[in-house]
């Protein structure tokens, strides 16, 4: 017997389907049916690819016992995280603030109004030893609580919704109060924070900190940095050892390519095997801001096996291209990726299968006949020979892991940056004409016939009738990243690419922007079904925060935009969200302190005859990254945020030790 999640688009609600679990969507008609009721409500959030949701299905939403208890205390609210990302922003904040563990499945345990009095994540149904409550004894205590301490409850509602609001500007403080020194600040606390054993800027669980080293990346860059030989040399040195422990260790794959979301130990051999489209995209530019600066035949590799993955195993023959893969197979989280003795001896020879197991070791401490195929540095063997056995294991056939079709506005935009920078980086047109490709069919399938973005395109091929902050800013930042490079390869006029990001800018100021104090909330106050209180997204994720990406948008149309004049007074305002954060928690605001401090050093804009820059585009293969935008006109001319530079050159070497060395 199916519940109503039959009629959503959203394939990880329609996974819940059949459940016996009485679910209902996110929206007026299930708060109205708590309240008449009067019953607290539960609201479970998850993904499709999310292997813990999948496992608390299983164990909890399927059993007909479990379901009768939710059903009969509680009504049951299913979300899909990335179909509501404000939602996800706004009870995973209400959980750290129960000091609950954060992360997937959340569930949020809520009045009739929706305001959450306590919050978890993965429940058992029954006691495994591990300390976690079963589910249907956490269930039968908050009933219990509901009807005996009701206004114990109320409070913590209330209390919550108060911080909840408050959060959103605690922070904020006078943009005069930032300046420059406060990135080196930010820089040196993240290079003390690093694992130089085995790389990261984390304990275990380990995960890709993209955002953290592309600021890195910026901050070599500065004067500052470039004048203190010790700290560039330790930038480099937690740089070089994090991304090449994430290369070389179980975060990437070895034999697919592409990465995996994270990994739960410190050396990085044990990855959580789900990948998304978004993380591989980010990772995709930051690998190619490696290669410009290290030129590490890894990272080149790393960078071209990763979009051969998006292309073969996330791409739509109609255009655009999945959200993630699932973390399991036959309900096994890893299979797919997972070898058995029998397997390699079948797809090796007993030979080279004997060789492997003892190179690889088995996968985990618990299991002797499971093994992670991936390319060792600590062995005796070829690397020609190992990537021979390597290609021998990619499993062929329809038995992979299942794919979330729907499409995301926000994950295309990195994707987009991806093809940008990859291209740069590896000096290939072709995949600057992906980005511009994909740039143009992203009109076609998010933009409403308003105008306005929608989030996703479902595998109906409906939309969502709403976009988010991330979603506008993401793009904006996609365009201008193509826009800087276009007519150096003759790919259309920045002035084009310029009205279409700023169409979209007035969109977002007009969608999103506090009236009354800094920083932008990440959902529409016209949205339907939206919650009371807005939030602002100051912090980095897996994805850069929605109020980071617009301080680059303000920062890069302050200096080139049309509308230059407003769009630095947005950039100026905006910093009022950071000086407070910067000092506090730098770890959290990467993307932010990219976009200052390539602000900082300098929004590069190169005009001139088409001889002259495409060769400086072209030799940005192994120059470092810069924000460079260049116009073909018949005179040379260059100009640093706004301010002219004399610069007399007659070849574009000349013109290259001019802005990079």
């Amino acid at each position: 017997m199916s519940n109503i999640l039959q009629s959503q688009s959203s394939p990880y609600l329609q996974q819940a389907c059949q459940q016996p679990v009485n679910w209902q969507p996110w929206g007026k008609d299930a708060f109205r049916k708590a309240r008449e009721l009067d019953k607290p409500v539960i609201i479970s959030i998850g993904y499709s690819s999310c292997h813990w949701c999948r496992q608390m299905s299983r164990d909890n939403y399927e059993d007909s016992y479990v379901a009768s208890l939710m059903n009969r205390h509680f009504v049951c609210i299913k979300v899909d995280r990335e179909e509501r990302p404000d939602l996800d922003l706004f009870y995973m904040e209400a959980s750290r603030m129960f000091n609950q563990s954060a992360g997937w499945p959340l569930h949020a345990f809520c009045l009739p109004d929706g305001a959450p009095f306590w919050c978890g994540t993965y429940f058992p149904k029954e006691d495994n030893g591990q300390g976690i409550a079963p589910w249907p004894q956490v269930l039968l205590r908050i009933a219990e609580h509901f009807r005996e301490g009701r206004d114990e409850l109320e409070e913590n509602g209330q209390n919550a919704l108060a911080n909840l609001a408050h959060s959103n500007n605690a922070n904020l403080s006078d943009p005069r109060e930032w300046n420059k020194n406060s990135l080196i600040e930010a820089g040196q606390i993240l290079c003390q924070a690093h694992d130089d054993e085995t790389g990261g800027f984390t304990p275990s669980p380990k995960f890709p900190s993209p955002m953290k080293m592309d600021f890195l990346f910026a901050l070599k860059e500065s004067q500052a940095v470039r004048t203190n030989p010790n700290f560039s040399k330790r930038i480099n040195f937690c740089l070089q050892k994090t991304l090449g422990a994430m290369a070389s260790g179980g975060l990437f794959d070895h034999v697919n390519g592409g990465f995996f979301r994270y990994c739960l130990d410190r050396q990085w051999n044990s990855p959580h095997f789900e990948k998304m489209l978004s993380d591989n995209a980010l990772l995709v530019s930051t690998y190619s801001r490696s290669w410009r600066n290290f030129q590490n035949p890894q990272d080149r590799e790393v960078i071209q096996k990763t979009l051969a993955w998006i292309e073969r195993e996330m791409s739509n023959p109609q255009g655009g291209y999945a959200s993630s893969l699932s973390s399991e197979t036959h309900q096994m989280e890893g299979a797919h990726y997972l070898w058995n003795h029998q397997e390699l001896v079948q797809a090796l020879g007993s030979k080279d299968a004997e060789e492997m197991k003892k190179i690889w070791g088995p996968f985990a401490k618990n299991t002797t006949d499971l093994y992670f195929p991936k390319f060792s540095n600590d062995c005796n063997l070829a690397a020609d020979k190992q990537a021979e056995i390597l290609e021998k294991l990619v499993r062929m056939g329809t038995d992979k892991p299942q794919r979330d079709e729907k499409m995301s506005c926000a994950q295309h935009a990195l994707l987009v940056r991806a093809f940008t920078d990859a291209g740069l980086a590896l000096g290939d047109i072709s995949l600057l004409s992906r980005a511009e490709k994909l740039l143009k069919w992203m009109e076609s399938a998010f933009l409403l016939p308003d105008g306005s973005v929608s989030s996703l395109l479902y595998p109906d091929q409906s939309n969502s009738s709403f976009g988010f902050l991330e979603d506008y800013t993401y793009w904006i930042e996609a365009i201008l990243s193509f826009g800087a490079i276009s007519e150096a390869f003759n790919l259309g006029k920045l002035k084009d690419w310029l009205e279409k990001a700023e169409i979209l800018m007035h969109q977002t100021v007009g969608l999103f922007k506090d009236p009354n104090l800094p920083g932008y909330f990440s959902s529409s106050e016209e949205m339907e079904n939206p919650w009371p209180i807005r939030k602002k997204s100051w912090y980095d994720h897996a994805m850069p925060s929605g109020n980071s990406s617009l301080l680059r948008c303000f920062s890069i149309l302050g200096e080139i935009g049309s509308d230059s004049a407003k769009w630095c007074s947005e950039y100026q305002e905006a910093l009022g969200g950071y000086p407070k954060l910067i000092k506090q928690s730098p770890d959290g605001i990467g993307h932010a302190l990219c976009a200052q401090t390539e602000q900082a050093v300098g929004v590069v804009e190169v005009n001139g005859p088409i001889h002259l820059i495409q060769p400086v585009a072209e030799k940005m293969t192994n120059l470092s990254h810069r924000p460079v935008y260049f116009t073909q006109e018949k005179e040379l001319s260059v100009r640093i945020n706004q301010k002219k530079v004399e610069i007399k050159v007659s070849d574009h070497q000349e013109l290259i030790e001019k802005l990079w060395i």
